[in-house]
């Protein structure tokens, strides 16, 4: 009868026994590698300074201007004829010079300093091409001259190609500024150069 037994409860332990748990894992993948950063990109070249824009004058200062009179010009040098007519010039001139070069005067006054010398020699400059200069190098860069007598400063400059250059005198008088280009080709501008001064000089200004 004992053995029975034993059987029996053996029999009921193991039916009773819980099923085993299986273990879920989760493997998770490996993180992608990250993306190589950009390579820098390479810096533009500076660009060039683009023309400085003619000066637009206000309508009260176009007829302050027209109020000057004209100066009086000495006799024109060989090669320069008269150019067509400006409103806001006093002057105009066509000279030539080698090879066919050509090159334009053109003359004109304006009410006070304009901005002052700063200013106006960068405008020049933005003309030909060339950067903006501080103060002190237009300053250390200015030649002496003469209009009429009157000391006025003259400023040569060349663009960088080399092929245009600007020869221009400014001269205060009587609360104004008087302005003296020559303007164009680069070989017209230097045959030209002597002969501008000397013309200047010998004309006298209202």
């Amino acid at each position: 009868m004992r053995p029975l037994f034993l059987l029996s409860a053996s029999l009921l332990a193991f039916g009773c026994k819980p099923a085993p748990q299986v273990a879920r894992y989760e493997v998770k993948s490996e993180a992608a590698p990250a993306a190589p950063a950009p390579a820098p990109a390479t810096q533009a070249p500076a660009a060039a300074p683009a023309p400085t824009a003619p000066m637009v004058a206000p309508a009260s200062m176009k007829a302050e201007a027209a109020s000057f009179d004209a100066p009086k010009w000495a006799k024109l040098p060989a090669g320069w004829s008269v150019g067509p007519e400006n409103s806001m010039r006093k002057a105009t001139w066509i000279v030539t010079g080698p090879n066919g070069s050509t090159a334009e005067i053109a003359v004109t006054v304006f009410p006070g300093n304009v901005g002052g010398l700063t200013a106006n020699v960068n405008r020049w400059r933005g003309q030909v091409g060339l950067s903006p200069a501080s103060a002190d190098e237009i300053a250390a860069s200015a030649k002496a001259g003469k209009v009429g007598g009157i000391d006025s400063q003259r400023f040569v400059m060349t663009s960088p190609d080399g092929k245009t250059a600007l020869d221009a005198f400014m001269t205060p008088k009587d609360g104004a500024t008087w302005f003296f280009k020559m303007k164009g080709d680069t070989a017209a501008v230097e045959a030209n150069a002597a002969s501008f001064a000397t013309f200047l000089s010998a004309s006298q200004l209202p």
